[in-house]
């Protein structure tokens, strides 16, 4: 622990030295800059599949969208719930499913926003859902996790841990991988909902999605930890940063990206969980990465929303620090973000604390266009057929396109 605190003061004091080379001059109030000519393009046609079917699209939470996204920021429909929607949607088959403050899980249809069906837990559902091979997996803060029918919303099965369950659901390979405030981090069987493990070793709570990509789970926790825990249930290794782990781990490149209250992103390779790089904001890391064709899109509560390369520079910078490569450029203008981006084609959708959601260029950061959704937007983006998808504070799921 005293390691990683000396270390992350010495990131937090190179931003405030400057940096030569890879990364821009220090602005005025002490922070990096984006270099001048940093350069970005991506894959127009990326390999991402149609559905978005969990939080941020797959299991290992890329955030990345098949196509292009809307261009103009049109409201296409809005459906009213009866509280906040803090959940992310999922959206698969023209269904969009949606969970709410309300205890509620919903699913609407994706053309035109009607209801078909709710069901009702006993807690807020914060919980983004997964969707795979017609059952939806959601959990709810009355302590459970449930596995519903996609097409009438029929209960196949919950199981109860012994804490809230805010965090999304995983599933991969038969598997629903779900956290709880216990502490644990549980393995369930997709069809039934038996336990097949459970992972207990952090000393805190479990907020947040865990991340699934070849064989290892990745998740962090409040004691401050990020893990890698192996199909079986065993841990692979274990990094520690400087705060709680309030952000969803994105898997890419080889490398595990999170963000932390101690205000970094931090890049963890995930063989091994020693640091590639990490890089100074000016505030809490909650939201998570989108990581598409080498590129780290990242939100933080110092009101930007940052674009950096996956790659670390080739020399550490004064202190010994490692940083990105390249820091392309970041977006301001907005308020906290807590949202996590999406990205479909060359824009980067985000909602904002400041009561809007976002399109954003992702080649240079400007903003081409914003829509009013009239209430804190934490939801993070959905992105399918050219629309989005994405609920607000005052219990609003928006279709905008």
């Amino acid at each position: 622990m005293d390691d990683r605190r000396r270390f992350l003061r010495a990131v937090a004091a190179a931003s405030t030295v400057g940096l030569a080379g890879c990364l821009g001059d220090d602005d005025e109030e002490g922070g990096l800059v984006p270099e001048e000519d940093a350069t970005l393009s991506l894959d127009p046609d990326p390999p991402a599949e149609p559905d978005w079917r969990s939080f941020q699209a797959d299991a290992a939470n890329t955030g990345l969208a098949a196509g292009e996204g809307p261009t103009d920021g049109v409201e296409r429909w809005r459906f009213e719930t009866g509280d906040g929607i803090y959940s992310s949607p999922a959206v698969v088959d023209g269904t969009v499913y949606v969970g709410g403050d309300d205890g509620s899980v919903y699913a609407v249809a994706a053309e035109d926003g009607d209801e078909r069906w709710r069901y009702g837990t006993d807690g807020t559902v914060s919980s983004s859902p997964a969707v795979a091979d017609g059952t939806v997996y959601v959990g709810s803060q009355d302590g459970s996790v449930y596995a519903l029918d996609a097409e009438d919303g029929d209960e196949r099965w919950r199981y109860g841990t012994g804490g809230m369950v805010a965090g999304s659901p995983t599933v991969a390979d038969g598997t629903v991988y779900v956290a709880s405030g216990d502490g644990s981090l549980y393995a369930l069987d997709a069809e039934d909902g038996d336990e097949r493990w459970q992972f207990d070793e952090p000393e805190g709570a479990i907020q947040r999605a865990p991340a699934v990509a070849d064989g290892t789970v990745y998740v962090g926790s409040t004691d401050y930890r990020l893990y890698a825990v192996d199909d079986d249930g065993g841990e692979r290794w274990r990094y520690e940063t400087d705060d709680w782990i309030q952000s969803r781990p994105t898997v890419a490149d080889g490398a595990v990206f999170v963000g932390s209250n101690d205000d970094h992103v931090h890049a963890v390779e995930a063989e091994d969980g020693e640091l590639r790089w990490a890089f100074p904001t000016e505030g809490s890391v909650v939201a998570s990465p989108a990581v598409v064709d080498g590129v780290v899109f990242v939100g933080s509560f110092d009101a930007r929303l940052y674009a950096l390369s996956t790659a670390a520079a080739d020399e550490e910078g004064p202190g010994g620090v490692v940083l990105p490569d390249r820091y392309y450029w970041r977006a301001e203008g907005v308020r906290e973000l807590r949202s996590s981006p999406a990205v479909a084609g060359e824009t980067v959708y985000v909602g904002s604390e400041d009561g809007r959601l976002y399109g954003i260029d992702a080649t240079d950061g400007s903003e081409r266009w914003r829509h009013e959704a009239e209430a804190s937007v934490a939801s993070s983006p959905a992105v399918v057929d050219g629309v989005v998808y994405v609920g607000d504070g005052d219990g609003r799921l928006w279709a905008v396109e």
